[in-house]
């Protein structure tokens, strides 16, 4: 079955559709836009208009961002920070978003990934040190704060 040809019309509602499900990025947008078959002068038009409408903002996505992926997926701010930065969004917004994180959340966050995976593990706890954090470097956190964390616990 051949792709349906969409109108630079249909192509924009679409994309208001698009993003007013959801936060969506420039990158984001760009690649459902590939996929419906837009031509790159198109979808520069359709990335211009959403900005100005305001169906897109790197500043309220990185915002979105940030929060869901610390509360629902308990990423680290390096994470988080490396994410952002590879869909290709401005560091000042990124910055703004990663320093609005509040830290007792963070921290709150961070202990129970600890607690959570202390549960996992079998044997003597004093070998636990390193695998916990393995697991929570490749989470995000820094070396700092997952010391901090294990020397409270």
């Amino acid at each position: 079955m051949a792709n349906k040809e969409w109108s630079p019309a249909e192509l924009k509602f679409k994309a208001e559709a698009y993003c007013a499900a959801a936060e969506r990025c420039e990158a984001d947008v760009r690649t459902k836009l590939k996929q419906w078959n837009c031509t790159a002068a198109t979808a520069d038009e359709i990335v211009d208009f959403l900005y100005s409408a305001n169906f897109l903002s790197d500043e309220r996505y990185c915002a979105a961002f940030v929060h869901d992926k610390l509360i629902f997926q308990g990423w680290g701010r390096v994470k988080m920070e490396y994410m952002l930065r590879a869909k290709h969004l401005p560091a000042a917004a990124i910055r703004v978003a990663i320093d609005s994180i509040d830290e007792i959340e963070y921290f709150r966050v961070l202990s129970h990934l600890l607690e959570t995976k202390r549960k996992t593990l079998i044997g003597n706890p004093v070998d636990y040190t390193d695998s916990i954090f393995r697991f929570l470097l490749q989470r995000g956190f820094t070396s700092n704060e997952i010391a901090r964390v294990l020397n409270k616990n």
